[in-house]
C-alpha cells in the first residue's frame, strides 16, 4: 500500500510539472553554475570544481562508471553531425554523470582525476565555420576518455575546436585536475580561449564568458586561438581606440539588456560575495576570479549552490512567504531547473583512494541530501543508474539520445524519488521545506562529520590490504546512499 502511495504521488508530480512550466523555455533557462577553487584556496590543498547543472524538460540524471578500455586498434568517434575524430583505441576509465537526453550537460570525472562541467555561454558569433558538422556533445567525453591532466584536457579540446569548429553559440568548460583549474570559452565556429585559476583564488561562472583581459605571451596561465583579438576587430566586436585594452568578455559574449533579469548578473554577485566576503555593486565590473575570505570548504560550497538570495534585497519570495524561491522573477544559483550538484576535491598529495573524492546530488540540492563517493569505488549502488559498463560508442549515444528504455526502467532509482519529492515541496515550498531541511541537513551533517574518520581508517586499510580498502568505499557509499533514499521515500510518503 505503501509503494503504491509513493508511486501515485511520484507521478503526479511529474504530469503537474511538465504541464504546467513555471516560465518560459528559452535557451537561458538551461543555464548551470561553477565554481573553481585553486589549491591555495581551499582548506585541504584540494583543486575542487562545484556544478550546478541546469536543463528543461523530463531529464534523467543517469550515473554509470565506465572502466578504462582498448579496443586494440585505432578508434573512429562519431561527432554527431557527419565527422569522425580518429584516436589510438585507448579509452581512459571514467564516471560518467549523464543527463538524458541532453546535448550539452554531462559532467565527467575521470581515473587521472580530470573532472569537466560546462555552462552555456551565448557569443555574439553566428556565422562560424564548421567542418562535417563541428563538435559538440562528443568534445568533453573525449576529454575524460584521453586526457591525464587538466592542461593535456584543455590542450586537446583546443585542437579539436580548431579542427572541426565548436557548432553551439558559445559555451565555457570548466576543467580541473589535481593540481590545476581552468576555464575553457569556446566560440561557434574555430575560435577559443582558456585562463586557469591562479592556485590562491575562487572563479565563478554563471551563463555568460568570464574571462578577461588575455595574455597568449603567458602559456602557464592563458592557451588559446592566435587570432583571437583580430577576428574581434575583423568583426566589429572590439576597437582598440575605442575600447582600449582587449577585453574577451566584452568582445565576443552576447549582450545583456537588464542586469537584474539576465540569468547572470546576479547570480555572479551573489557568489562573488560569499567567496570573498566583500560588497560588490550589482552593476560591477567583475574580475576573472577572487582571493577568499577565508579558505574553501566543501560545505561552504553546498552552500552557495543551493542559494536563493536569501537576506538579501533580491530575496524575492520574502523568505519563501510568497511561494517557492525556485521560480521566482529574479533567477538564483539554485533554481527550477537545477538537475543536479557536483563537488569534486581533488588533491595528489592524500593517499590514492582519496585524492578523487566527490559529493553528488540526484536532485536539486535545496530539496536532497549530498551524497559521499569516491572515484576509487568499484560499484556504484543499486538505484544509481541505468545501461551498459562496457565501453562502447554506438551504445552510448543510443542509450542518451534515444532513451525510451531508460525512461521505461527508471521507476527504481533514486533520481525518480528525489525528483518526485522535490515537486512535492516546490507545490508548498514555505510550508514543507522546513520540515524536509531538519532531516535532510541532519543526514548531510552526519556525513560531513564523519567523513575524516573514515579516510584515516581507509588510509591505514589501503596501506595494508588494497582490495579490502577497495571494498570498504563501496559499503561506505552503499550505506550513504541506501540511507537518503530511505529518507527519500519516507519523505515523499509522509
Amino acid at each position: 500500500m505503501k509503494n503504491s502511495r509513493i508511486k501515485i504521488l511520484i507521478l503526479a508530480a511529474f504530469v503537474i510539472f511538465l504541464a504546467f512550466p513555471a516560465f518560459a523555455r528559452d535557451e537561458r533557462d538551461f543555464n548551470c553554475y561553477t565554481i573553481l577553487v585553486g589549491k591555495s584556496a581551499s582548506a585541504d590543498g584540494s583543486v575542487i570544481l562545484a556544478h550546478n547543472e541546469d536543463d528543461w524538460g523530463d531529464n534523467l540524471v543517469n550515473v554509470r562508471k565506465i572502466p578504462p578500455h582498448n579496443y586494440g586498434r585505432p578508434r573512429k568517434i562519431d561527432l554527431g553531425r557527419g565527422g569522425f575524430y580518429e584516436t589510438d583505441g585507448r579509452t581512459n576509465g571514467f564516471l560518467w554523470i549523464e543527463v538524458t537526453p541532453q546535448e550539452f550537460s554531462d559532467s565527467f570525472v575521470n581515473e587521472y582525476g580530470v573532472v569537466v562541467a560546462s555552462d552555456s555561454c551565448p557569443s555574439r558569433e553566428t556565422k562560424g565555420e564548421l567542418t562535417d558538422g563541428g563538435i559538440a556533445y562528443m568534445l568533453r567525453r573525449i576529454i575524460a576518455e584521453k586526457a591525464k591532466s587538466a592542461r593535456e584536457a584543455v590542450t586537446l579540446a583546443g585542437e579539436l575546436i580548431e579542427k572541426y569548429g565548436y557548432r553551439a553559440s558559445g559555451r565555457t568548460y570548466s576543467i580541473a585536475d589535481k593540481n590545476e583549474a581552468w576555464m575553457l570559452a569556446a566560440v561557434q565556429g574555430r575560435h577559443w580561449i582558456a585562463q586557469r585559476v591562479p592556485d590562491d583564488e575562487v572563479a565563478i561562472i554563471p551563463n555568460h564568458m568570464t574571462i578577461r583581459q588575455i595574455r597568449l605571451d603567458d602559456p602557464a596561465y592563458f592557451l588559446g586561438s592566435k587570432d583571437l583579438v583580430a577576428y574581434a576587430a575583423t568583426n566589429g566586436w572590439y576597437d582598440e581606440t575605442k575600447d582600449g585594452p582587449f577585453d574577451f568578455k566584452k568582445a565576443y559574449t552576447l549582450p545583456s539588456t537588464d542586469l537584474l533579469t539576465d540569468h547572470n548578473t546576479l547570480r555572479l554577485w551573489r557568489g562573488l560575495s560569499l567567496v570573498s566576503g566583500r560588497e560588490w555593486p550589482v552593476d560591477g565590473d567583475y574580475p576573472f576570479s577572487v582571493k577568499p575570505a577565508k579558505k574553501i570548504t566543501a560545505d561552504f560550497l553546498m552552500a552557495i549552490l543551493r542559494d536563493h538570495y536569501e537576506g538579501t534585497p533580491y530575496d524575492a519570495t520574502d523568505g519563501y512567504k510568497t511561494g517557492t524561491p525556485n521560480k521566482a522573477k529574479f533567477r538564483t544559483i539554485c533554481t527550477a531547473t537545477t538537475v543536479n550538484s557536483l563537488i569534486a576535491s581533488l588533491n595528489a598529495s592524500r593517499p590514492e583512494p582519496l585524492s578523487i573524492s566527490l559529493w553528488l546530488t540526484l536532485g536539486k540540492p535545496d530539496t536532497t541530501v549530498f551524497l559521499p563517493m569516491y572515484y576509487a569505488g568499484e560499484n556504484l549502488p543499486e538505484g544509481t543508474g541505468l545501461g551498459t559498463r562496457t565501453h562502447d560508442d554506438a551504445v552510448f549515444y543510443r542509450q542518451h539520445f534515444e532513451d525510451a528504455e531508460f525512461k521505461a526502467a527508471r521507476g527504481p532509482l533514486l533520481n525518480t524519488y528525489v525528483l518526485g519529492l522535490e515537486k512535492v515541496v516546490e507545490a508548498d515550498y514555505g510550508a514543507k521545506i522546513g520540515t524536509l531541511k531538519k532531516e535532510t541537513d541532519a543526514v548531510e551533517r552526519v556525513f560531513l562529520d564523519g567523513r575524516k574518520n573514515f579516510e584515516t581508517v581507509l588510509a591505514a586499510l589501503y596501506a595494508e590490504n588494497k582490495n579490502a580498502a577497495l571494498k570498504s568505499i563501496d559499503d561506505y557509499v552503499a550505506a550513504a546512499f541506501n540511507q537518503v533514499f530511505d529518507l527519500t521515500k519516507k519523505l515523499l510518503e509522509e
